[in-house]
């Protein structure tokens, strides 16, 4: 799995969407609409080349691909704020 062509603002979006579990919580946190997110976040799965949530009724989870991301765009987003 790589996540080296994502965008940063695919991260972001990802980021807030491994806190929030809910792609309408996720942009309204992010002031964007439903779908910008899932599009977003669906094209950080092709650059990962592996699903990164499922969707189970109206409940999401992260995948093992999914976490790894998330716990990536953690520590990314830290180290930024430790820079400015």
């Amino acid at each position: 799995m790589s996540i080296r062509h994502a965008t940063l603002r695919q991260l972001e979006i990802f980021d807030a969407l491994a806190v929030h579990m809910s792609i309408t919580r996720t942009a309204d946190a992010l002031h964007l609409s439903p779908p910008a997110v899932s599009i977003q976040v669906r094209q950080l799965a092709e650059a990962a080349g592996q699903p990164l949530i499922e969707q189970v009724g109206k409940k999401l989870y992260l995948t093992d691909a999914g976490n790894a991301v998330a716990l990536t765009c953690r520590d990314l987003f830290e180290r930024m704020e430790r820079l400015t």
